[in-house]
């Protein structure tokens, strides 16, 4: 038995010398020979090189050094300094000139090819072609190309990669800049447009959170669900705040709203921007939203203009909220919470009686008695519009995210 595992190591060992014997040969003899093969396989049978970037030139000087790394492979010998670092930059800069990665593995299973058909070749010559021992040996052969392969896959994972962070960094900048000096600024338009392959003259939904603790997750989700019904969009922090962009197209802003449902974990607001470079005005008005109101969700200006109006001043709010509801305030307890209620149903409703004593479960009677408290302790009519509109402003401060909520 030792015998014969000695001689079966030996005939190994030979068919092993054999195979480098051949792959020396080739290094030494015939590699330009293959590169040239190659060469010209790679044109004859992968289109994707002659729409490519990849020049004749550039093309023959990889394909000669990647052969001449997989018979090195083969040989087992060190690999040198100058071949050291072939895989990792033809995988790095097929990448960086937009050759589809399908179409380099293709190139590498021609060398695979190129290299078996010149070792059966060479085998042959030498009679090896039927030495089953030689056969399997061949296996270094394709380990050789597999680790060319490899190391060129991860280049090129890499390259792309670091080409996908690259470009976010500045779409992220130039979303910035657009939000930030859009409406002052026609080359922050242009360069937002280019970057985020978006139209200037476009009308857009803007939404804007305080809450920069959404998670990146929800940011791509939204935007991926936007995109999977055709919507052009970025959304993407800014400062202390998360903005958000879609094109409305031919939908109605309020269609839009639900899309965006997923950055309303808290309250967010939106308005609609009439083009680009309007972004920066759209972001302040849903930025008077937020400051507005208190609910999860994403609230449409056009929903909310009281609120929006109170929350972009709210040092005059208050004043006007204190001047026209503290009379009311200094009621009794019990009559003050009847007052407040119905005044709640008034301002958030049509403001008729009917309506009023539906949503608060009183008799009419009862409501046009406490609206008559409310005329002669504060001495608004609310008959008058003007009167009404002040009664509304100084109500949605009260229930706006400033107001006491003690007196609800």
């Amino acid at each position: 038995m030792l015998v014969t595992s000695a001689a079966g190591e030996g005939e190994a060992s030979s068919s092993v010398a054999g195979i480098r014997e051949i792959a020396r040969h080739l290094l030494d003899e015939r590699l330009d020979e293959l590169t040239a093969k190659a060469v010209a396989r790679v044109h004859a049978d992968e289109p994707a090189y002659g729409r490519s970037m990849v020049s004749q030139d550039d093309l023959s000087r990889y394909m000669r050094r990647t052969l001449a790394l997989a018979l090195i492979r083969i040989l087992g010998d060190p690999i040198p300094e100058e071949l050291g670092t072939a895989t990792s930059e033809v995988g790095r800069l097929r990448a960086e000139q937009g050759l589809a990665l399908s179409a380099l593995l293709h190139s590498y299973r021609i060398d695979l090819r190129i290299l078996w058909e010149a070792v059966i070749g060479e085998a042959r010559a030498r009679g090896h072609a039927s030495d089953e021992e030689f056969l399997d040996q061949c296996l270094l052969l394709w380990e050789a190309v597999e680790a060319n392969t490899a190391e060129v896959v991860d280049a090129y994972r890499h390259a792309r990669e670091d080409s996908a962070r690259h470009a976010d960094v500045l779409r992220s900048r130039a979303f910035a800049k657009l939000v930030q000096d859009g409406d002052s600024d026609p080359a922050a338009v242009r360069e937002c447009a280019q970057r985020l392959e978006l139209s200037p003259e476009a009308a857009y939904l803007v939404v804007v959170s305080d809450v920069t603790t959404l998670s990146h997750e929800t940011l791509v989700s939204t935007s991926a669900r936007l995109k999977a019904r055709g919507l052009r969009s970025h959304v993407d922090w800014v400062g202390e705040q998360v903005v958000g962009i879609v094109a409305i197209g031919r939908r109605r802003p309020e269609d839009i709203v639900p899309l965006v449902e997923p950055l309303g974990q808290h309250p967010c607001g939106a308005a609609v921007a009439e083009d680009l470079r309007s972004v920066p005005r759209g972001v302040r008005l849903a930025d008077a939203v937020v400051r507005a109101v208190r609910e999860p969700g994403v609230h449409l200006l056009t929903s909310y203009w009281a609120a929006a109006l109170v929350g972009a001043n709210h040092e005059l709010a208050k004043a006007l909220a204190h001047e026209v509801l503290d009379p009311l305030l200094q009621l009794p307890e019990h009559e003050r919470a009847a007052v407040f209620e119905t005044l709640e149903a008034f301002t958030a409703g049509s403001g008729s009686v009917s309506e009023i004593a539906s949503l608060t479960r009183r008799h009419r009677n009862t409501v046009r008695n406490r609206l008559q408290v409310v005329e002669r302790t504060t001495g608004l009519l609310l008959t008058r519009p003007k009167d009404i509109a002040t009664l509304t402003l100084a109500m949605e401060w009260r229930r706006g995210p400033h107001g006491p909520r003690a007196c609800s």
